[in-house]
Order: structure tokens, then sequence, then C-alpha cells
């Protein structure tokens, strides 16, 4: 045990060597914390575990540094974050190694009998630091059942006491992340919603009094709706307030098969025996809820300005910045010259993945995906890949080719026109696909990416064959901050939106904003004498169940 007219050597060259690490989180200066880690590194160095007289009490510990203190002046400084509170309490609040160097030579020197054993901690510490990592020292504290088999008994309740409040502090989300939430809560423009009426009484009643021609519905007979209100009165203010489905009763239709596995997707609605709907919609509920919206929108831009706090990919100008009109350029993406566009902050890649079923596009095979020079786009930053069921492994061996690391998988929830989840999808050989997937892969480092705010399911109606989710977009926008360079490949016209560059050989034309970019795709362009004869000498690659349709489609420079 030490005393105040001892020079405590080990615990001098305890702070020496871990002085930056004694003041940062999770120690954070706390006494308490520093002796149970002190006590765990003088076990550690022993080759026996000491005995309990050799232990020192942390009434001692704080005594020995104390000592420290006014044999060497301004090598330790203290703090009390309560002036009720003992020294036992206080802080440790700055380490300064040069004084206490000085002081160990000079006692070493004195302490000649001693200083053999000294060295030999010192190597036995340096070799440990050196061959193990601090994170491996942070995990072996943490690792309890190894941490009891090698700590004395004494200090057991020490030890468990700082690995408590290490996993408490490992536990904690970042606050960053519950700012991002907050930011992406208060700036996020609303959309456009109207409730869908549940009651199958007021889908009968509605059958009964409109004419559908050529699967729309053109006129409503009013008296007998009039005559349905005074026995129904609820029913007039739900149809003026919410959106409702009405049966679509045909010569052939079958009422005992029930509803079409499609619905408003059914390609074959004329001789289909199942039933299906159509959707009735006021048309000034329609006008009505869209101004509402437009208003709410109007007053979420204008009092965003009052949010000036910065959060990763958003700063505090955020509000006076007009994000770049939509861009896009019709082109072959597996011609297409990616250094041209320079580079982004995300990508978005919609592979036309060869299937083997007959589809109203072209598709492309696996070399030729595999092949693309995505790798180009950039240095740091997240590609979202969208895959078929058979193309999940090999979109993961794609994105590992490219340099990305698959970190997460987001699944999109197919439904139908009436809300409900598909059970009869159109792709699948064992089982209906009822979902898609899409593969997010992380490039480098990026830091300035805003976590934890959306989750990893889309639940959206489906439209067009391909044709994706809107919602992703707003997921993407609240992940790398509207203003970040976005990139979207094999893009449609549907998907040109501002903020956005969309490359794809079904786009209308090209319109490129940017500068830098249309100065080299010009160059690009004259570089090519007959870009339409390179492009139709491309066909022959290309895999369809309708040539001639897509050859109409196919783009040309």
């Amino acid at each position: 045990m030490t005393h105040n007219s001892t020079m405590n050597l080990p615990l001098v060259q305890f702070l020496m060597e871990n002085d930056a690490e004694l003041l940062k989180v999770p120690l954070s200066g706390h006494l308490r914390d520093i002796y149970s880690i002190y006590l765990i590194q003088m076990e550690n160095n022993h080759i026996e575990p000491p005995t309990h007289e050799q232990l020192i009490s942390f009434e001692e510990f704080v005594n020995d540094l104390k000592f420290i203190s006014e044999v060497a002046p301004g090598s330790l400084s203290f703090k009390r974050e309560n002036p009720l509170l003992s020294q036992v309490d206080e802080l440790l609040e700055y380490i300064d190694v040069f004084p206490l160097k000085t002081l160990y030579e000079l006692y070493t020197k004195r302490q000649e009998s001693s200083n053999d054993q000294v060295q030999q901690n010192s190597n036995k510490k340096k070799e440990q630091v050196g061959n193990t990592s601090t994170l491996e020292r942070l995990i072996n504290i943490l690792d309890f059942e190894k941490s009891m088999t090698t700590v004395h008994s004494s200090n057991n309740q020490q030890h468990k006491i700082l690995s408590n409040q290490l996993n408490k502090i490992l536990e904690t989300e970042p606050a960053s992340y519950e700012l991002a939430r907050q930011r992406a809560k208060e700036i996020t423009p609303v959309i456009e919603y109207i409730s869908t009426c549940r009651d199958h009484q007021h889908s009968s009643i509605l059958a009964s009094t409109v004419y559908i021609v050529n699967n729309k519905i053109v006129s409503m007979q009013w008296s007998k709706l009039s005559k349905y209100e005074i026995e129904n009165p609820q029913f007039m203010a739900c149809l003026k307030s919410k959106i409702h489905y009405v049966p679509n009763l045909k010569p052939q239709t079958d009422l005992t098969l029930g509803d079409c596995s499609y619905l408003d997707t059914c390609h074959k609605l004329g001789s289909c025996r199942y039933l299906h709907y159509l959707q009735y919609i006021p048309e000034f509920l329609t006008d009505e809820v869209t101004r509402e919206t437009h208003a709410k929108n109007i007053k979420i831009k204008s009092e965003s300005l009052k949010i000036p706090f910065y959060t990763h990919g958003n700063c505090s100008s955020l509000v006076i910045k007009e994000q770049a009109p939509p861009q896009w350029i019709r082109c072959d993406v597996r011609k297409f010259d990616f250094n041209i566009i320079g580079k982004f902050s995300v990508v978005i890649a919609d592979p036309a993945w060869n299937i083997h079923m007959n589809l109203p596009y072209g598709t492309c095979n696996d070399i030729e995906l595999l092949q693309l020079p995505l790798n180009h786009l950039q240095d740091e930053g997240i590609l979202f890949l969208w895959v078929t069921g058979r193309a999940i492994e090999l979109g993961k061996e794609s994105l590992a080719n490219w340099g990305y690391k698959v970190i997460n998988e987001l699944s999109w929830i197919k439904t139908n026109q009436l809300g409900r989840t598909i059970v009869t999808g159109r792709t699948g050989h064992w089982l209906n696909h009822s979902k898609e997937h899409l593969l997010l892969g992380v490039k480098g480092d990026p830091q300035w990416i805003n976590k934890h705010i959306d989750i990893d399911l889309i639940v959206s109606t489906t439209r067009e064959t391909s044709r994706k989710p809107d919602e992703l977009y707003g997921i993407i926008e609240r992940l790398v901050g509207p203003h970040a360079r976005k990139l979207e490949i094999f893009g449609r016209d549907h998907n040109i939106r501002p903020g956005w560059l969309t490359i794809g050989n079904q786009l209308s034309g090209t319109c490129i904003h940017e500068m830098d970019v249309k100065r080299k795709y010009d160059k690009f362009i004259a570089s090519n004498k007959n870009p339409n004869k390179w492009h139709k000498k491309d066909m022959n690659g290309i895999k369809s169940g309708n040539q001639k349709k897509f050859q109409s489609q196919i783009s040309t420079f």
C-alpha cells in the first residue's frame, strides 16, 4: 500500500501512457472510473494476481494523485462539478505529461533497487499496447465472463460498475439521429391524401346508381342517391369526403368467383369473369385536397426558415437554396461514358434484368450489367440497386465488384387497387412474388449520411409495369440531403424530378443544365459522327419479347 511520503511510480507511468484516454469519453476524468482501469492494468501487469494487501483503496489512489500533483506542480489539474462534494468526487481535468516524465526519471534514478521492476512493468505495458488495439482492450473490459476470472474478487464490483457505464454509453443513440428525424419531420412536404371508404353497402349503392362506359364512370342517377340519403343519412357525407370503389359489373362477370387478383392492372378487362372495380372521387374533393395540401406545404416551407440547426448533409443555409432543375440524358447506358456526368452522393439503378419471361420492354443479359462501369460514379456514397428474386446474389456480386459493401436491403411490399397485399403476382417460377428487393451498398465512409430516419419497408400500390414507388425518393433525400447530387440509371420519363439527373434509353430527348456536364456531353456527341448507326448496332445485344416495339423506344444520341 502507498502513502503520501512514497511516490507511486506505477501510477505516474499509468498517467503518462494513458493521458488522452483518461480525459475522453467514456471515462471523462471521473476518478472512480480511472481507479478501476488502473487496478485492472496493475493486475494485468502481474504474473500472479496481486493480494488484497497489494491493492490500494480508492482513498489511497486519490491521495497518491494529490501527492503527485504537489511534487510536480502543474502536472495534474482537478475540478469539482459541485462545490459541496468531497475531493474524492472531483474530476481529473488536465494531465501534463512533461512534468510527469521528469518526475518519473528523477525517482527512478533515486530508487535503483526498484528500477528493474519498473522497467519490466513498462516493457510489458508497451508490448501489451503494441499488440492490442484500443478497441480490443475496450472489448476485453466489457467481457464479463473473461474479466471475472482474471480480476481479483475485491475489485469485481468496481469492474462491473465501469462495464455497465461503458455499455450504457455504447447503447445510447447519438443526438444527431434524433436531430435528423426532427428536422425531417419539420421540413418534409406533405402529399395529397384522401381516405378510402370500407363500407361494402356504400359500394353496392353506387353500383346501382352509376353509368359505366368503356370502364369509366360517365354519370350518376342523383334521384336514386337522394332516396338512399333518406334511408342512410351518413352515405352522402361519406360520398363527399372519401374514395369509393364501385363494382364494374359486365355481362361476363361471375360474382361467385370473387375479386380479380390483378384488379385495375388486369390485361384482360374485356373478357375477365372476375369482379373489377372503378375508383370514384368527387371532382370538388380532389380540388379541395389539392388546395389544402398546397397551403400546408407553403406553411412548412416558411416555418422551415426558423430551423437553422445543422445535421449531416444539410447546413444552416439550406433554406436559401433551391434544388437543381430536372436533368435527363437519353442514351444507351451500356455504351455511355459515365465520366461525362461526374460524381454523385447517391445512385439508383433499376436494371432490366432478364427474368426469362415475356416483357413489354427490352432486357440486358447478366454479363452486360456486370460490365457497367458504375465504380466511376462515386468516391463515397450509397448505391441503391433494384434486383429480382433470382438476381439478388448477382446484385450483391455486382456491388462488390464496383467497390461497395452491402449494408442493408429494402423491401417494397406491393398492394393492389383496394390497398390489399398482392397475392397473385406476375413473376416468380415457384412462388408468386408480392414484393421487390432493393440492395443498399455503401462505398467509402460517408459520415454525412442522415441515419435512422426511415425504415426498410415501403408499402405502396403497383402502377405501370416495372415502375417503382415514388416513396423511395423521399427516403433518399432525407438520407443524403435534398441538395446532394443524385443520379438515376435506367430511368424513364416518370422518373424525372428536380434535384436528379436521369439517364436511360426510354427518355424523351436530353436536357442538361450543369454547364460542365453539358460541355463534356457535347464533346462526346461530336466524337461520334454517326450515333444512330452506333445505336442500331448495339441492338443485337438486347433480348426482347417484342423486338420491334423496343427498337422504336431505344435511344439515340
